[in-house]
């Protein structure tokens, strides 16, 4: 991974930025501890190896595309250091998912598509919503903000 996947921006202080990030992304990969990263790389590429072929379900469930393993993997790597830990797989439309759960009320899923959508999930006490949103690179704001709120 280079920096440019992590920012959008072109100044210098952006690159700087994206450059720190990602020295620290590969000192924490390091650590046994705080190695999530390696961890979720793993689970992805475990998922996408049961699930990249049609029918993987025994239901008629759409194989999920490289593109869609390559857009999972930016949108894990884009997290931002130190966010809750997501469970990974897979749904019949060959979406690769995420899922922050921390109870039967508080729980958030993304689907991540081949073609750079994020389509979302969620349920916080009595409220739920649900969306779409582009993915180029960043994680939305709006997807970060109910990350938190599942976990507040």
């Amino acid at each position: 991974m280079t920096s440019a996947t992590l920012t959008s921006g072109v100044s210098d202080a952006a690159q700087f930025i994206a450059d720190t990030t990602q020295r620290n992304r590969e000192h924490m990969d390091k650590s046994l501890a705080v190695g999530f990263e390696r961890i979720l790389r793993g689970e992805l590429t475990e998922v996408w190896e049961e699930c990249k072929y049609a029918n993987w379900d025994g239901y008629d469930a759409l194989p999920v595309s490289e593109d869609a393993f390559r857009n999972m993997q930016s949108f894990l790597e884009a997290l931002p250091l130190g966010f809750p830990r997501p469970t990974i797989g897979a749904d019949p439309h060959g979406h690769l998912s995420v899922e922050w759960y921390r109870s039967l009320r508080r729980v958030l899923s993304v689907a991540v598509s081949d073609d750079e959508l994020l389509h979302y999930a969620a349920l916080l006490g009595s409220n739920k919503t649900c969306g779409t949103e582009t993915f180029y690179d960043e994680v939305p704001e709006s997807i970060l903000s109910l990350v938190r709120r599942v976990y507040s």
